[in-house]
């Protein structure tokens, strides 16, 4: 868990968040604009639940493994939660030589599907609601100010943690990066979960599967088959070879759904206020421009 990481002194420990923001989305543009030419334009849509496709499967097995490895060592990556984009996993780790794997096999495929049944809706439930309100900054082109108050007023924040691949959003986060989240979200980080590198077994044997093959292809020492009930910080930094853990006892609980509100709840009640204020503004100008016709008719008339 990159939370559990980032605590013991991983500090580029990923998400699927900051896999897609930092990592991905990157190597994604770079492979569809060599294909068309080199036209932002004709970028694919991003995938979403009403459109799901293989866009990120073809990406991968388009990239090459030294390219693969250049993006990884750019970001400084320490570590990947592989969460929703579980295709990545060989690919990722054929070309990190010693990296270690943390094994989260711990469930069986019934107690797994029940917790997914139980997540899906609630993350549906989550995406409608951030959505809603998030729509103010795209409804008009808000996030072109970006490009002025970035290096103007926030001493370039956005563009280093970009260059830089850190920190990550889900340890590190404020207002004002939580703005600029809002907008890149559903082409750098949600079409990620959409678009083929996601890996949902519908049956027992291919769950099984998965992890069998897992343990049967990575050596025995630089695999860890962790399991949530019994596990503890000292167990961690034990096989990662930290002898002084800077944690100890039981990982405490993580929240999976409305993660950002949960974990960082003065930038949720300082960011709504605002996106709320922004549909309203947006409204407002929608009504002028939609007026202008009227009021050009109206003042014809007159004249006439």
């Amino acid at each position: 868990e990159p939370c559990t990481l980032y605590q013991i002194g991983y500090d580029h420990s990923y998400h699927s968040e900051e896999f897609g923001m930092f990592f991905f989305a990157n190597l994604a543009d770079k492979y569809w604009l060599r294909q068309n030419g080199g036209h932002w334009s004709q970028l694919p849509k991003p995938g979403t639940l009403h459109n799901t496709n293989t866009q990120d499967l073809e990406v991968l097995r388009g990239t090459s493994p030294e390219e693969l490895a250049a993006a990884l060592s750019r970001c400084r990556v320490d570590a990947i939660a592989l969460d929703g984009i579980e295709q990545i996993f060989w690919p990722v780790y054929d070309v990190s030589p010693d990296a270690k794997v943390v094994l989260l096999n711990w469930r069986t495929f019934k107690e797994w599907r029940t917790s997914l049944e139980a997540f899906v809706p609630l993350l549906m439930l989550e995406l409608l609601i951030m959505g809603t309100f998030g729509t103010a900054m795209t409804v008009l082109p808000w996030g072109a100010l970006l490009h002025v108050i970035d290096p103007l007023l926030m001493g370039r924040k956005i563009e280093k943690m970009m260059k830089s691949g850190g920190p990550p959003i889900c340890q590190v986060y404020d207002t004002y990066t939580s703005m600029w989240h809002g907008i890149i979200n559903g082409r750098r980080i949600a079409t990620r979960w959409f678009s083929g590198i996601n890996f949902t077994p519908g049956e027992e044997a291919g769950y099984d599967a998965w992890h069998a093959d897992i343990k049967a292809k990575v050596p025995k020492e630089r695999l860890l088959e962790w399991d949530m009930r019994k596990h503890r910080f000292e167990d961690l930094c034990a096989f990662l070879e930290m002898p002084d853990c800077p944690r100890q006892g039981r990982l405490p609980r993580a929240p999976n759904v409305f993660l950002f509100a949960q974990d960082f709840p003065h930038v949720f009640f300082c960011k709504m206020p605002m996106l709320a204020l922004l549909h309203w503004i947006n409204i407002k100008i929608f009504r002028k421009i939609f007026t202008i016709p009227a009021m050009l008719v109206r003042s014809r008339s007159k004249a006439d």
